[in-house]
C-alpha cells in the first residue's frame, strides 16, 4: 500500500527542482537512472556520485537540469531515454541544447520504425541549423543530423524529389553526409533514380 505520506526526494532530484517529474517514473526506471548516475565514467567536480545522490541527501550537480536530464538518457533503455529527452527540451534555453535533446528522439525514433517522429523532430532542428552551424561547439562541423536523416528517410519512403531538396539545403551550409560523394554525390544518385521511376 502506497503512502500519502511518502517522503519527497532529496539529492539532485531535490538540487535540480525535478521532483515533478520524479513522481512519474516507476521504480525500474529510478534504479537505472541511479545505476547510470553511480556509473565511474560520470565527471563531477569533485566526489564521484553514488547512487542515493539521486533522490537522498543534500548532494547537488554541477549542470543544469537540461544537462542531468539528457546525461542519464544516454545509454538508457528505449521508453527512460525518450522521457529524459523530452523533459529536457523543458529546460533548454538554447538552440545548440535543443539540438542535442531533439538529434537523439529522432535517431531513437529512426531506430524504432517511427519515421513519422522522426521527421517531426528533424524537421524541429532545421530553423535552428544556422545558429547551430555558428555555434563553437560545432565549428567546423560538416555534419549535421537532419540533414542526412531526413535525404536516407525520404529515399526509403520513395519521396525522391524531397530527398534532393534537403541534399541540396545541406550544401548551401557546406555540409558532408559522410560518403565518398558527399551531397553531390547523393544528389546525383537520387536524380537517376528519379528518372528510372519515371
Amino acid at each position: 500500500m502506497l503512502s500519502i505520506f511518502k517522503k519527497k526526494p532529496g539529492g539532485i532530484i531535490r538540487h535540480l527542482a525535478l521532483e515533478d517529474f520524479y513522481s512519474t517514473l516507476s521504480e525500474s526506471e529510478i534504479e537505472e537512472i541511479k545505476d547510470a548516475l553511480g556509473h565511474p565514467y560520470q565527471l563531477t567536480t569533485g566526489k564521484p556520485y553514488r547512487r542515493d545522490d539521486l533522490d537522498k541527501g543534500d548532494r547537488t550537480y554541477v549542470g543544469d537540469r537540461w544537462k542531468f536530464l539528457w546525461s542519464m538518457s544516454q545509454g538508457s533503455n528505449s521508453v527512460l531515454k525518450r522521457k529524459l529527452l523530452l523533459e529536457s527540451i523543458k529546460y533548454t534555453n538554447n538552440d545548440v541544447d535543443r539540438y542535442f535533446s531533439l538529434r537523439d528522439l529522432a535517431e531513437l525514433a529512426y531506430k524504432e520504425g517511427d519515421y513519422v517522429a522522426c521527421e517531426r523532430y528533424a524537421l524541429v532542428v532545421l530553423p535552428m541549423i544556422k545558429t547551430i552551424k555558428e555555434d563553437r561547439i560545432f565549428n567546423g562541423a560538416q555534419d549535421l543530423f537532419p540533414f542526412k536523416r531526413l535525404a536516407i528517410l525520404y529515399e526509403k519512403q520513395g519521396r525522391i524529389q524531397a530527398a534532393i531538396s534537403i541534399a541540396e539545403e545541406a550544401l548551401i551550409y557546406s555540409l558532408n553526409d559522410g560518403t565518398k560523394g558527399g551531397y553531390e554525390g547523393r544528389i546525383e544518385k537520387l536524380k537517376r533514380k528519379a528518372n528510372k521511376m519515371k
